[in-house]
């Protein structure tokens, strides 16, 4: 199979992908995909980097795919190859590319690690997950530096890995042993997620300001976790603005700060009963 027609075909399995309808002919696609690029990639001679990359991309998108369908588990085996190959090419990217290449390998490795966490979530491993969630943090910081210093997509990608790491902890505040710890563990990754966001926010670009807004409702429930009830305010404040903006588009990040909000509200009722404890009820929501 020529470059052309493994390209053409790439494509196809990636629209099928994007519509549930399609999901099974997708699934059958990205298997004749990842069959061909594999082909590509085995022979003796020199091999195109495109062609491992996009092997990569393939195992990565069906593995997502497969997570979608109800099979985590083959997903996250899928996944977990993808993730090597990335490596390999930021590694390589590391070395010889430019900004932009070393920019967009980076990305795309903190990305694909932050799905395969995703993945292991839905596959019963929470554990796997924040060790994934960690790894995508910390390769963003080992090969990029703080993320002021870090290319502009590689900047997004750990606004991403921040936010993701901060709601998993704040999972782990709600159902684990130590609430506490992981309330202030999950603040301060909200509160790295939205000093990225805000950086990158452009009215011009709506999803970054759906992100923006998503992870203020994410914040504000972190923040009343740790009874900083008046940055909470602010936060929520913030995000119900951004929200009015996107209008019925935000749907989602405004049912997040609804759910801060009523989190606040509990917290200000027991603060003012003069209980001085925490009240858990809407946990069970």
């Amino acid at each position: 199979m020529g470059a052309d027609e493994r390209e053409r075909l790439f494509q196809r399995a990636r629209e099928c992908s994007g519509h549930r309808r399609t999901w099974s002919e997708a699934d059958r696609l990205w298997t004749q995909v990842i069959d061909a690029y594999r082909q590509a990639v085995s022979g003796s001679g020199r091999v195109d980097p495109n062609d491992r990359r996009q092997l990569a991309r393939a195992l990565w998108r069906h593995g997502m795919l497969l997570a979608a369908r109800g099979r985590p588990a083959e997903g996250l085996a899928t996944g977990r190859e993808a993730v090597t190959i990335f490596e390999q090419l930021n590694d390589a990217a590391a070395r010889d590319a430019t900004d932009q290449g070393r920019d967009e390998a980076l990305a795309e490795l903190i990305t694909a690690v932050l799905d395969l966490a995703e993945t292991a979530f839905a596959a019963g491993e929470p554990v796997l997950r924040m060790d994934l969630l960690d790894r995508a943090v910390a390769a963003g910081l080992r090969t990029a530096g703080p993320p002021p210093s870090a290319g502009p997509r590689t900047r997004e990608a750990m606004g991403t890995a921040y936010h993701n790491q901060a709601t998993a902890l704040l999972h782990r505040c709600l159902t684990g042993t130590s609430p506490d710890e992981d309330a202030r563990e999950a603040a301060l990754a909200a509160s790295r997620a939205c000093e990225l966001r805000q950086r990158l926010m452009d009215p011009l670009r709506p999803l970054s300001v759906w992100e923006m807004a998503n992870t203020y409702g994410l914040y504000a429930q972190c923040l009343t976790l740790i009874r900083d009830l008046d940055r909470a305010a602010t936060v929520l404040d913030l995000g119900n603005r951004l929200v009015e903006l996107l209008g019925p588009a935000g749907a989602q990040p405004a049912l997040k700060l609804r759910v801060a909000a009523t989190m606040l509200a509990r917290e200000r009722a027991s603060a003012r009963g003069g209980t001085g404890q925490r009240r858990w009820g809407w946990r069970r929501h």
